[in-house]
């Protein structure tokens, strides 16, 4: 796709000396952020929780992809936004409205807007570029809290999408598994992700809690955590299609 803390598993770094570790190439951290998530096909089953002013909300999200371009992700619960969902093929990025049967295509430039009312963006969510085609990185050593982290800065390229002008991810040295990454405003934090509950799925590291909170509004959050997630299963190409979604949020 085109986004939340004990983190205690992944302050660990095992028996291995930092001092005597290499810093990771460019296109190695690139690569590795990119694919984190991504697989041939996936089938996730997740909890959303927004915290904002106006009180707590829940979902429930059902989530399928195909490749780097096919997304699909459907709301199924409260009763009263189930079917509400979120397609991505190589055409373009929509959302549909179940009540109006309705498919509004979203362009663009509001790829950096809020997912359904939540911290995170429709580009968190559902990119379908790697963040090395929309940035210039660089990667050295970095401290967070007192420990010793690669960190990977990453400056927006102009024709980019995103409202940021720098995204800081710290990865734990000797696994690469994020551990925390920062948005900011020229020199200012605007947004925090945290990244945690790491397990091993389909023989990698992937951490199945990622929480988002807004600098300007610390008191709120989105959490998103991974109840069931699948990588590379049968896929049927034909739920990325409009025909497809309407069956698949009905169901």
């Amino acid at each position: 796709m085109r986004g939340c803390g004990s983190l205690v598993m992944l302050l660990v770094l095992g028996a291995t000396s930092t001092s005597a570790q290499t810093l990771p190439s460019v296109d190695e951290v690139a690569h590795h952020l990119d694919e984190l998530y991504r697989s041939n096909s996936s089938h996730s089953m997740m909890t959303m929780r927004v915290v904002r002013g106006r009180g707590p909300r829940e979902l429930t999200l059902e989530s399928w992809t195909r490749g780097v371009e096919d997304a699909l992700i459907v709301i199924r619960s409260p009763a009263r936004e189930a079917g509400t969902a979120t397609l991505r093929t190589e055409e373009g990025l929509w959302n549909y409205a179940p009540r109006a049967d309705r498919l509004i295509r979203i362009p663009s430039g509001l790829l950096s807007e809020s997912w359904m009312g939540s911290h995170f963006t429709n580009d968190d969510l559902l990119r379908d570029t790697g963040y090395r085609d929309d940035h210039d990185l660089s990667v050295a050593w970095g401290t967070l809290e007192g420990t010793r982290y690669v960190e990977v800065t990453m400056t927006p390229k102009p024709e980019a999408p995103v409202v940021y002008t720098s995204l800081v991810f710290w990865l734990v040295p000797d696994t690469w598994v994020p551990v925390r990454a920062q948005y900011f405003d020229e020199g200012d934090v605007v947004r925090t992700m945290v990244f945690d509950h790491v397990e091993e799925i389909a023989g990698r590291l992937i951490p199945l809690r990622m929480l988002v909170q807004p600098e300007a509004n610390p008191e709120e959050y989105t959490e998103i955590i991974y109840e069931e997630l699948q990588l590379d299963i049968d896929m049927d190409a034909e739920m990325f299609t409009r025909r497809g979604l309407r069956r698949i949020a009905g169901n």
